[in-house]
């Protein structure tokens, strides 16, 4: 049958006692003759692998001959015949010969120690291993072939090797290539999961194998040729020329795939910044959070090799420090170097996503960067996911589960979960639960999850499901005792700083002042962080003096808000009604806005229609106008607290959120009828540049992508707004002025057809019947709303057609400018414009529509995904630009890559009854049933490529792949 490996290929046949003599017999001259050990560059090969196996493999692979390699080979191929399963083995005929002769030359003349255990251990450990799944042998009985037509049979060349001693480093590189070769397969089949991403990660090697085996080709080259001193020399610039651009090329691939990966997850660096803040903070403040530490149930969850409980509840009041703990507690855990961690800071409402998805993924890109053998399995998931940001629940948790096999132990810690919507976080919590207890089953402690919020309820009832888990979580409960100290050491500082401030201050004074903003706290940090900050603040030593007094101390975080609102009313008297919108907007804000946004946003007259920056502009820092009660994150500004929020519309009422939605919707709507988003006229280029740098298109993203959010919030809180027609009057004629001016602008979208108007508005709208524009308001929303019931993909678009053409010119601009640019222009350009990240979605549901990438093609790709979701994952082929649907892509893949196609692992799967091979190559014994494929064959030996493409150049040894080849072209035409 062909495939079987006939008796006459084993080292008991006559040819292999023939060859293995000859060899044996020079083995003692040889070796007396070359003393020498082998150079530092095999040295250091044959250190790094060793350094990977265990001692069993090592004592195993020592043991390991080549006969005892060859009778496990029939031994699996009886196996296979059995269950009627077989494969070709007999490709690795010509391997397993010219192997046999590298062994035994290498014997001979190289000196180093466990050089043949190296040779045949691995061998038999990969082909046992592999054996048990058909795609997987076949895989890698292929590369076997490959490996062994790139190999010369060495036993004709042994004079060579004498004559010639230089020509030695042929076999050590040789040697070398097999080694790296071994090394990466025996990482693709070890531990319990290969199985699972065996295709992924050997894809992923696909391009290091083939600079492996164009390295054995030129080593085969210069032994066939038995080449001269000087050709030996240009051999060894061209081997090194070759090691370094494989390197380069491989790395460059993967940071490519990297890059696409961390693009999926679209995490961004915000949780590395609050975190690096977070440490900044305790390394002032020292000691502070090193409490938890010493608390028991923490001390058992980091440190035991079993814990108690895999799972940790810690919970506190609101503003008491958890978060600063959380940071101290991911500090400890990252110490441990047997560990990998992995953190999520939620975010209160309004500052960024803490949807159930948006936690795993900010979890997997620190896995992955801590554990990048990942990477192959999570691009291929990517390419194979259709979504240009990761967004798919089950998608996100199948992944997770992925890294979950990993062998590491790990921490995961997220803190504020108490910040993400009821729902979300039970589907979270179920998940991780179901997790921790699946990888408790097997290795206790392996997963151990920590959580930290305020405790809810349904936060309890998750973690407390015995329907779900037997795992019981413990439960660590902050006290006001707890933080006291770190409190108290927090105050000394600002203390010491007031008193530098506003001097004389004696010790009797600060130590008050200290006292009594410690026991006020009750252990609330916010609340301490608060009042230093306004007392800090206050402009002179009386105002301090005054501040200070018990009465007027405040007494909780409601009047600790009150008490920096009243400083600020007074000391920025003439701003405050700006300081009051800005807070408002950062209330009410549909995602973080950048400072630069604000500024613009601020500057914005609408009855001049332009931005009037320099006048308007804050010119002091966003800290010196608002104080403790704004945090910068980068460029993006944001409350300190959640809290805040609470307390400046609900409890101190400073905010009217229906009236700030108003002036938002408002803003927008007037804004993008701006000479800058006008199309009907074409704008000189000269006239448009002129306005990009006057920041006119500073505010577009946000408000392309927001104004329909805050139309419908302003609907939203009709109501509320009209009960004060005093304070409303004013604002709604505003508003009513911006919806008449949209709809003008706009006019093409035909807003009032009848048959564009929803019935259903009229009732959402109906607050607002008696105003005038309430016909045009129901026009407005029924758009938005139609708009929106298209569905997912219809949302991701801009919606009026003139204002997403504007959109486009507009950013076409900015990204064909923002490298020209210097000088004055340039420094004006980045007041309004990130000239890093110029390029944006097109996409407004997408982070990357306001995020933007650095080059112009890393867009390109990002929005094809967009248009073409349907990857195909084999790097440069003409297929990247992707297709609209899975089918294409299927059909793609079996036209242009059979040999990854699923088609082609069925095919290698069944059994199929084989002709008879009667033409066999007299180079390697290799048998073939017909004579051209013979031909072919052995041309491919002597690299022979007589089938040559018109177009590109490229030559191949079989018409077929030729063929192949071809079919590229004609589909880029």
């Amino acid at each position: 049958m062909a495939g079987n490996i006939p008796a006459s290929s084993y080292p008991n046949s006559q040819v292999g006692r023939a060859s293995t003599g000859a060899l044996s017999q020079q083995s003692t001259l040889v070796g007396q003759q070359n003393n020498a050990t082998g150079s530092d560059a095999l040295d250091a090969a044959v250190r790094r692998f060793r350094a990977r196996l265990t001692g069993t493999d090592l004592t195993a692979f020592r043991s390991t001959t080549y006969e005892e390699v060859c009778h496990e080979i029939l031994r699996i191929q009886y196996a296979q015949e059995q269950t009627k399963s077989m494969v070709n083995l007999g490709r690795i005929q010509s391997f397993l010969e010219a192997m046999n002769q590298l062994s035994k030359t290498i014997e001979i003349f190289l000196n180093v120690s466990d050089m043949v255990a190296f040779v045949w251990g691995p061998i038999k450990f990969l082909l046992l291993t592999a054996s048990t799944v058909i795609e997987s042998f076949e895989t890698l009985l292929e590369a076997y072939y490959e490996i062994g037509e790139q190999l010369p049979l060495l036993q004709e060349y042994e004079e060579l090797f004498k004559e010639n001693p230089h020509m030695t480093q042929a076999l050590e590189l040789m040697y070398i290539d097999i080694l790296e070769f071994h090394q990466q397969a025996m990482r693709f089949f070890s531990g319990g999961r290969w199985r699972k991403f065996f295709r992924a990660m050997w894809k992923d090697f696909e391009t290091k194998f083939g600079g492996i085996k164009k390295s054995l080709a030129r080593h085969k080259d210069l032994v066939e040729r038995r080449a001269t001193v000087s050709q030996y020399r240009l051999y060894q610039l061209d081997v090194a020329e070759m090691k370094t651009k494989l390197d380069e090329l491989v790395l460059e691939e993967r940071n490519k795939k990297l890059a696409a990966v961390r693009e999926w997850f679209a995490v961004g660096s915000v949780q590395d910044e609050d975190h690096a803040n977070f440490n900044e903070i305790r390394a002032t403040y020292k000691n502070t959070g090193k409490w938890i530490m010493k608390d028991e149930k923490i001390k058992d969850w980091v440190d035991a090799d079993n814990p108690t409980t895999p799972i940790v509840w810690l919970t506190g009041m609101p503003g008491a420090g958890k978060t600063i703990l959380a940071s101290s507690l991911i500090a400890e855990c990252q110490s441990k170097s047997s560990y990998i961690t992995s953190y999520f800071y939620c975010h209160y409402e309004g500052q960024g996503c803490n949807t159930a998805v948006d936690v795993l993924k900010g979890l997997m890109h620190q896995l992955l960067d801590q554990y990048p053998d990942m990477l192959p399995p999570c691009y291929t998931k990517r390419t194979g996911s259709g979504e240009p940001v990761l967004r798919s629940i089950e998608r996100a948790k199948k992944l997770f589960e992925d890294f979950c096999s990993i062998p590491e132990k790990m921490f995961i810690i997220i803190d504020g979960l108490d910040e993400c919507e009821q729902l979300e976080r039970k589907q979270l919590l179920d998940f991780l639960i179901g997790m921790v207890t699946q990888c408790d089953t097997s290795e206790p402690g392996k997963l151990r999850v920590m959580v930290v919020s305020q405790e809810y309820g349904d936060i309890k009832r998750a973690l407390h499901n015995p329907s779900s888990s037997k795992i019981v979580p413990k439960i660590v409960s902050m006290s006001e005792a707890d933080n006291r100290q770190d409190i108290h050491s927090y105050v000394r500082i600002w203390v010491d700083r007031i008193a530098v401030k506003h001097e004389p201050f004696n010790n009797e004074a600060k130590e008050y002042l200290r006292n009594l903003t410690v026991a006020r706290a009750k252990g609330m940090f916010l609340y301490a962080k608060l009042v230093m900050d306004n007392l800090f603040q206050q402009p002179t030593r009386g105002d301090l003096l005054d501040a200070i007094s018990e009465n007027n101390f405040p007494d909780g975080l409601k009047e600790a808000y009150e008490r920096i609102l009243r400083r600020i009313k007074r000391t920025h008297a003439v701003e405050w009604p700006r300081v009051k919108k800005l807070l408002g907007w950062m209330v009410c804000a549909q995602r973080q806005l950048a400072w630069r946004e604000i500024q613009v946003a601020l500057s914005i007259d609408i009855d001049s229609r332009k931005i009037d920056y320099e006048d308007r502009r804050f010119r002091e820092d966003i800290h010196d106008i608002c104080g403790s009660l704004v945090t910068v994150s980068g460029n993006c500004v944001s409350l300190v607290h959640s809290t805040a929020r609470y307390y400046l519309t609900k409890a101190t009422g400073d905010i009217d959120q229906p009236s700030v939605e108003c002036e938002l919707a408002t803003l927008c709507l007037q804004y993008l009828t701006f000479p800058c988003f006008q199309t009907k006229v074409p704008i000189e280029k000269p006239e448009l540049r002129k306005m990009m740098l006057e920041g006119q298109f500073a505010f577009q993203d946000y408000a392309v992508a927001k104004w329909f959010q805050h139309v419908n919030a302003f609907v939203k809180f009709g109501k509320e707004l009209l009960e004060d027609w005093t304070k409303a009057e004013e604002l709604i004629r505003e508003m009513s002025h911006a919806i008449d001016n949209f709809m003008d602008h706009y006019h093409e979208e035909n807003f009032h057809e009848p048959e564009n108007i929803v019935d259903e508005c009229r009732e959402t709208c109906k607050s607002f019947e008696e105003q005038d524009f309430y016909e045009d308001l129901v026009a407005l929303t029924s758009h938005i709303y139609t708009f929106q019931k298209k569905g997912f993909e219809a949302r991701h678009r801009v919606s009026i057609k003139a204002l997403e053409e504007a959109l486009n010119r507009n950013r076409k601009l900015v990204e064909d400018t923002a490298s020209k640019l210097k000088g004055t222009e340039l420094e004006t350009f980045k007041q309004f414009y990130d000239n890093e990240r110029p390029y944006k979605c097109t996409k407004i549901t997408c982070m990357y529509f306001s995020e933007g990438f650095r080059e112009g093609r890393a867009k390109k790709r990002h929005v094809n995904i967009h248009e073409r979701p349907f990857q195909c994952e084999v790097p440069d082929c003409l297929g990247a630009e992707g297709f609209a649907n899975s089918k294409d892509l299927e059909k793609h893949t079996r036209s242009f890559h059979p040999e990854i196609s699923d088609l082609a692992v069925r095919f290698n799967s069944t059994h199929i009854k084989k002709t008879k091979a009667t033409h066999t190559c007299p180079l390697c014994g290799k048998s073939f049933t017909r004579k051209l494929i013979l031909e072919d064959h052995v041309r491919s030996h002597k690299g022979i490529r007589l089938n040559e493409c018109e177009e590109c150049g490229k030559a191949f040894t079989r018409k077929n792949d030729l063929r192949r080849h071809q079919k590229i072209h004609e589909r880029g035409r």
